[in-house]
């Protein structure tokens, strides 16, 4: 969700989803994303239907995924069901709505349509995103993306829409080869599923 309406006109912009693909990045990084990744938005990511219950109708052809950092330092000092641990993450997800608002807002102002999915307020499915925009794998850690800089360490937002952008890949660090070697999180789970 953002606020205002699509610009009537479109604005005298290049349509070139290539130069238009950098401007969005670099735009996020002014809003201070920690990494930026854009994908084609397919429909089994879309929810069929809202928190209230209300069919959800998206039909964006772009998803334009943000991270935010959780902070190295500040998240190695955690315990994890500390204080700081729940404001750390609450901080981050702040964050990520407030640019995605922005950058929807600024896509409209140019014309197109867009929203901000974050926190609270999804209409999308984030971690099939995050692995088509190329921002991580999928590791054995349950359903989470894991970047290869920031780890687990990030919370992420996304803006969907129809303005020109030309998609990034998804990425193969070897995550899938290191997890079948590692297994630290099955053997260190709290329920005990050491065969994962």
């Amino acid at each position: 969700m953002s606020v205002g309406e699509v610009a009537l006109s479109k604005a005298p912009i290049p349509e070139d989803p290539e130069i238009l693909s950098r401007h969005i990045k670099s735009l996020g990084h002014f809003f201070r994303a920690d990494i930026l990744g854009i994908c084609r938005l397919p429909q089994y990511a879309v929810y069929s239907h809202d928190m209230n219950g209300n069919p959800v109708e998206l039909n964006h052809q772009f998803a334009i995924v943000v991270l935010v950092d959780q902070d190295y330092i500040t998240m190695n000092a955690s315990t994890g069901n500390d204080w700081i641990s729940s404001s750390q993450s609450h901080r981050s997800y702040s964050a990520t709505a407030f640019i995605t608002c922005m950058m929807a807002n600024y896509i409209k102002r140019l014309g197109y349509p867009a929203r901000a999915h974050y926190s609270g307020n999804y209409q999308v499915i984030v971690p099939p995103l995050l692995l088509q925009a190329g921002i991580g794998e999928l590791s054995r850690m349950g359903n989470s993306v894991i970047n290869p800089f920031l780890g687990p360490r990030f919370k992420a937002a996304v803006v969907t829409t129809d303005l020109p952008l030309l998609p990034d890949k998804p990425v193969d660090f070897g995550l899938q080869e290191f997890c079948q070697k590692c297994v630290k999180c099955a053997v260190e789970c709290p329920p005990g599923y050491p065969d994962g």
